[in-house]
């Protein structure tokens, strides 16, 4: 058995190829799918199945775009979401053989009604089971989120995730190694620690949400308050019927700065700018939205609006295929362009280009004092509440658009995250939306609270 671990960078959404004899399984696949074709070929091993672990809610699922290079592999969920694709509907305990690999599917509700993990036996040595895929019920040092399916559900989920861990995923042996669909950085936990595997065994040991009775569990569940994003909704909405196949998208096509331009006008158009965050504050073109190469993985479900049209203004037209998947696994799927020759195609062309202010911490620290810049911090509530700027409005990036209208646009304006990249991109938007004066500290609250700097 040979077990490849697929990381897709920003989401921290953690794939699987695993591979046994001539046969092959591919667990929650990310919808740019040519790497497990890559790994197949590779291997020489046919895929046989796709194993979904649940509808997922942060990113597109691509078993159709696997389906579709591979015809006659199968895809398998659970029969607890009515699926308007897939071949097998799954419930507790199914078993399956792949090579010389049993696969049992075990039902974990709690993360969602229809959350499976995938318990593999290799048989060609024993019938101990020695590796579990969780999806998002099990992670290294956090449990999943149990806030999704219904906000109102939240306590009756948290109590199915509860007996989902306690009743079957702890009863496996110690030593069995646990492979989850999230690694740090991932919002689909809110403490998630940096090792992309772990063992029950250390989970029981170093994982304080195993440690809790059942109400200590609900109650800490109920109160952890985590990222939501209105584009989890639209990634569910996919997830459920199939997404679009990649190859029937439209064309990217490379615009002129004319016609660039006219599209910059339009309302319902979007110019992304993955150049870094300094380079973009430094000269960007008017009207644009910074999505740097760094943070645009994470970000782009979370800033930008479903049914608008975007262009790339790239640093690097090398990063164009990397920055188009970042939209599509998160179902953004109208991209038709980039800008020919890049902001400098722009500047030599004669047109304007504008600069962003990079605020020092301490002259911002003054200007709070003297009660001259309003700061607009772009973190979730949960992170406001841990501690802010004093007089900060809390506008999460999330819905910046919608915070938009209850901020004086007559005054400075500050945009504020941890390091940032979430406050750059936030004060893009802002900016595209008529506030002329806003900058950003891009040392962010971390740089300001490590000088010592009060926060409430």
């Amino acid at each position: 058995m040979k077990i490849s671990t697929i990381k897709q960078d920003g989401l921290a959404h953690l794939s699987y190829f695993i591979s046994s004899d001539d046969e092959a399984i591919v667990i929650d696949p990310r919808r740019d799918a040519q790497i497990y074709v890559d790994m197949a070929n590779e291997q020489q091993v046919e895929i046989k199945y796709i194993f979904e672990t649940h509808r997922n809610e942060d990113y597109v699922i691509g078993s159709l775009e696997l389906q579709n290079r591979y015809p006659s592999l199968e895809i398998a969920h659970s029969k607890e979401t009515d699926f308007k694709y897939g071949e097998i509907k799954l419930g507790d305990e199914d078993e399956f053989k792949v090579g010389s690999i049993k696969v049992v599917a075990l039902h974990t509700p709690g993360h969602t009604n229809d959350s499976m993990c995938y318990l593999l036996i290799d048989s060609s040595v024993s019938d101990d089971p020695i590796v579990i895929f969780t999806g998002d019920t099990l992670f290294s040092n956090e449990v999943g989120r149990t806030d999704l399916v219904d906000i109102k559900l939240h306590e009756e989920q948290s109590e199915k995730l509860y007996h989902s861990l306690t009743e079957k995923i702890l009863k496996l042996p110690d030593g069995v190694i646990v492979y989850p669909a999230h690694g740090a950085g991932s919002v689909c936990g809110g403490d998630i620690a940096d090792r992309d595997f772990t063992t029950i065994g250390y989970e029981k040991v170093n994982n304080i949400w195993l440690d809790m009775d059942k109400s200590e569990f609900i109650e800490a569940k109920i109160n952890q308050g985590l990222i939501l994003s209105p584009y989890f909704k639209r990634c569910e909405r996919l997830n459920t019927v199939g997404p679009e196949l990649i190859s029937n998208l439209p064309r990217i096509e490379t615009f002129t700065t004319d016609r660039f331009e006219e599209f910059l006008e339009g309302e319902e158009n979007t110019v992304i700018d993955t150049h870094s965050i300094e380079d973009f504050m430094r000269g960007h073109i008017p009207g644009t939205v910074s999505l740097s190469m760094e943070g645009i993985g994470l970000l782009a479900g979370w800033a930008l609006q479903e049914k608008h049209n975007f262009v790339f203004v790239l640093d690097d037209l090398e990063n164009l295929d990397e920055a188009r998947a970042s939209l599509l696994r998160v179902g953004l799927d109208n991209l038709v362009g980039y800008l020919q020759m890049g902001v400098e195609g722009w500047k030599r062309s004669g047109r304007d280009i504008e600069s962003m202010k990079n605020y020092g911490l301490k002259e911002l620290k003054e200007l709070v004092e003297s009660d001259d810049i309003q700061i607009v911090d772009v973190r979730q509530p949960h992170e406001f509440e841990s501690g802010h700027i004093e007089g900060s409005f809390n506008a999460p990036l999330t819905h910046i658009r919608e915070k938009a209208s209850e901020i004086d646009k007559s005054s400075p304006k500050a945009s504020v995250c941890g390091v940032g990249l979430r406050s750059t991109t936030a004060a893009s938007i802002l900016k595209k939306n008529g506030f002329k004066d806003i900058g950003v500290p891009l040392d962010g609250l971390k740089g300001w609270m490590k000088k010592g700097y009060p926060v409430k």
